[in-house]
């Protein structure tokens, strides 16, 4: 009899601590979230890029009004003057090898990519993100336009990647 009540009491915490945790934000999937300080449209900038790589500004920047299309069209903004602004940099993208054939000779390399965002509203910084990052392999090829074509589509894998990112701390509400 006492271990059948010292099993309830288990079961009772244990439903307790589970309602709990369903009534936070844990239940919510990412990306779900309101936009922060009661945002309700917003204007995405051009990404500075402060990185060596030229073009991938309207890559990263397509890439995220690509994700707010896909996630939540009626939050995008045609105009600055119609809501706050996303405005975002790219801090860096750095190439590392990976496998070797030779000490001398790469056969893959990782390209690594971090932004930084920052939403204002009215002047006032109301959302901010730094170092937010992601990679990507890519195969070194013998030829050397071939392989500058597979990191500039590790690029873009990685730069969708950072939207997909981006679009979700944004909209994570915690």
């Amino acid at each position: 009899m006492i271990g059948r009540t010292i099993q309830l009491r288990l079961l009772a915490a244990v439903v307790s601590v589970a309602a709990l945790f369903m009534s936070s934000c844990l239940y919510q999937f990412s990306g779900e979230g309101p936009l922060p300080a009661g945002t309700t449209r917003v204007y995405i900038d051009i990404f500075e890029n402060r990185s060596g790589e030229t073009g991938v500004e309207s890559i990263f920047t397509d890439d995220l009004i690509k994700e707010f299309v896909l996630k939540r069209k009626s939050a995008l903004s045609p105009s600055a003057e119609s809501g706050a602004v996303l405005t975002g940099s790219i801090d860096y993208i750095r190439d590392l090898t990976i496998a070797h054939k030779t000490q001398r000779t790469s056969t893959q390399r990782r390209v690594i990519a971090s932004v930084s965002v920052k939403l204002v509203d009215g002047g006032k910084v109301i959302w901010a993100a730094n170092g937010i990052t992601a990679n990507e392999a890519y195969a070194v090829a013998e030829d050397k336009l071939a392989t500058e074509q597979n990191k500039r589509d590790a690029i873009k894998v990685l730069s969708k990647r950072l939207a997909e990112k981006i679009f979700n701390r944004l909209t994570d509400n915690f």
